[in-house]
């Protein structure tokens, strides 16, 4: 079930949150939780029932094994079992028919590929899940029980794409969830969030989508991209992951505060970042944390100098590429990455005062987003060749012009997609994040215009912006676009 679908947005979503304040408003606060357990379960199996009894077989498994973990004289062989049989439930899923097209380019012989289709946020829940087991063992998490647990996993705003969230950051919120109290002024404020979100992707995101999914369809045909026609389809895509990500993310938040529950986040303007460093702190903020935590660290981090210190980075990369998807693009796109992180590690050992004012945050801006954008066309391909053929294109390998006339690629002319990508980066760069807004608000940055209010204002905005995205969600009905993130 989509965010930003009528099934959602019409039934599931004002039930669920009526039955959830009914049963708080009678006092029932453990049976308000049970229920949003139940209903993120109904949530899920909306996709495929069938793999419900994956994700509660998952959720059995790694409870049992937390609960042994969090006992004291617990031994380290239980913690290896419970890795192993998230990383083998993972590797069947996504990464069994890789695996198998791999081998049969290096290895003699045919082997066939499985018929398997990816369960949908299997990436988020195993992490979330081994990262708690890692920490149970530590003896830094609590034993809880199954309820709490189960809600930790699969509350249904953050369970199909994250953020990846942490049971010190979550279950504390459970413990303490008021049984009577509702906190309006929050809700109003997740559903503010929630509408800002909701037209991230349904006119923004889905509208650059329409410029550059027929650029890389056109590639995987088997298409020569010119300079323009190459950047107009990466700026495109580009701009609609942005808007993408960023629209689910927000939409996470304020479906979580709808529900009394604060959610971490996980995307803080990357487009903003003046590094490659800066850029994985801003982007996808849980999973950086979680792969610099149970990855990064456990292979030395920087304890053993720089030399091991940039393999390190490489390899956390290199995985963290994968862990996007089932695919060489992927690979080097997180290898790709891991050596841009070691480069801007040496430049800033270096020449730590090499881009300095308004003239040297303009060019290392350049630098990091040219470099992003390259890489994101390799990401996006679905296979190495077009994705050669994409940054072969973008180095002017095939010439420079346009489409000519009657040749355009689907709706993309080379003149139509700049403006517009001109006005993404506009909003993007010059327009305030979630998190300011709400920093802004709670009184933890300086006042400004942009400070979410329980007032008029933002009733007026919340109301126009809600009203002008149902108009393209009911116009473009036929064709709702999934989430980025749901294909990893």
């Amino acid at each position: 079930m989509l965010f930003h679908s009528a099934a959602f947005l019409f039934f599931f979503l004002p039930a669920t949150l009526a039955m959830f304040l009914l049963l708080k408003r009678f006092g029932y606060g453990r049976a308000s939780m049970a229920f949003i357990g139940l209903a993120s379960l109904f949530f899920y199996g909306w996709w495929d029932p069938r793999y419900l009894l994956l994700l509660l077989g998952s959720i059995a498994f790694n409870f049992m094994i937390g609960q042994r973990l969090t006992r004291k004289g617990a031994h380290k062989p239980l913690l290896i079992l419970g890795i192993a049989g998230n990383l083998a439930c993972l590797g069947w899923f996504k990464y069994c028919n890789f695996f198998i097209e791999t081998a049969n380019v290096f290895l003699p012989g045919d082997i066939g590929l499985q018929s398997i289709i990816l369960p949908l946020g299997i990436s988020f829940f195993t992490f979330q899940q081994i990262a708690y087991l890692v920490d149970a063992h530590k003896g830094e998490a609590d034993e809880h029980d199954f309820i709490e647990y189960l809600v930790f996993v699969t509350f249904f705003p953050q369970l199909i794409a994250g953020p990846i969230v942490h049971h010190k950051h979550m279950m504390p919120q459970f413990h303490d969830h008021p049984v009577r109290d509702y906190d309006w002024t929050r809700a109003a404020m997740g559903l503010t969030l929630f509408t800002i979100g909701l037209f991230k992707k349904v006119v923004l995101a889905d509208e650059y989508a329409s410029y550059g999914t027929p650029v890389f369809a056109a590639v995987q045909g088997g298409a020569e991209m010119s300079f323009l026609e190459a950047w107009g389809g990466g700026l495109a895509y580009t701009l609609q992951l942005y808007f993408d990500f960023s629209g689910y993310s927000d939409m996470a938040i304020g479906l979580g505060l709808m529900f009394g529950i604060r959610l971490p986040m996980n995307f803080n303007s990357p487009y903003k970042a003046r590094s490659i460093i800066e850029f994985w702190q801003r982007w996808h903020i849980t999973l950086t944390k979680f792969l610099r935590d149970y990855l990064y660290i456990p292979l030395g981090g920087n304890r053993k100098g720089e030399t091991r210190r940039h393999i390190n980075i490489v390899i956390t990369m290199l995985l963290g590429g994968l862990w996007h998807g089932a695919g060489w693009t992927f690979v080097i796109w997180g290898g790709l990455h891991g050596l841009f992180i070691v480069i801007n590690h040496i430049w800033h050992t270096t020449l730590p005062n090499f881009f300095k004012g308004v003239i040297g945050t303009a060019v290392s801006w350049s630098i990091t987003m040219l470099a992003f954008i390259v890489s994101l066309t390799i990401f996006r391909a679905e296979s190495l060749v077009p994705a050669g053929e994409m940054v072969a294109g973008m180095m002017g390998l095939n010439g420079y012009a346009g489409p000519r006339e009657g040749e355009r690629i689907g709706s993309l002319l080379s003149a139509d997609i700049f403006p517009l990508a001109l006005l993404g980066f506009f909003i993007v760069l010059a327009l305030p994040n979630s998190m300011q807004m709400i920093e802004a608000a709670e009184g933890k940055s300086e006042a400004k215009w942009y400070s979410w209010a329980l007032n008029k204002k933002w009733l007026g905005f919340t109301i126009i912006t809600l009203t002008v995205t149902l108009y393209f969600i009911i116009y473009k009905m036929n064709r709702v676009n999934e989430f980025i993130y749901f294909q990893f």
